[in-house]
């Protein structure tokens, strides 16, 4: 089972907020919160660029140490990129695709992401940060 459903950010500095309204939009309007987030490379290279730059915004991140079996946050000297939001309602996880235009991104609902199979869903981005919203 597949759900999508299409929007734009009108700010790029309010992508935080935006990206948290749609994911509640989304839900009403097909009863599940989304898993995937895709939009084109440049898009997130926006959204890395704003969590750099923003004094604070890196406080939100972590990164699972998978040896320590514990989160970590990162440096706020460190240049970082992020891989996929968490917030108290849901999770997803960011994919490439090109297609979407400029501050466009698709939420999506898969039930069973193929993502190996680029035809179906975005490349999955698998190096970086989880941002929380909680």
């Amino acid at each position: 089972m597949r759900f999508e459903k299409s929007y734009n950010l009108a700010k790029w500095t309010d992508w935080n907020s935006s990206l948290a309204e749609t994911m509640d939009d989304f839900c009403n309007v097909y009863s599940f919160y989304p898993n995937i987030l895709e939009a084109n490379s440049y898009t997130y290279s926006q959204i890395d660029f704003l969590i750099n730059v923003i004094p604070g915004e890196k406080q939100k991140l972590y990164r699972n140490d998978e040896l320590l079996n514990q989160r970590q946050i990162p440096a706020e000297t460190e240049e970082v990129g992020v891989i996929a939001y968490e917030s108290d309602v849901g999770n997803v996880d960011f994919a490439i695709d090109e297609k979407l235009g400029y501050k466009e991104f698709r939420l999506v609902y898969d039930s069973d992401p193929e993502w190996e199979d680029e035809t179906i869903i975005g490349i999955p981005i698998d190096e970086g940060l989880v941002i929380q919203n909680l």
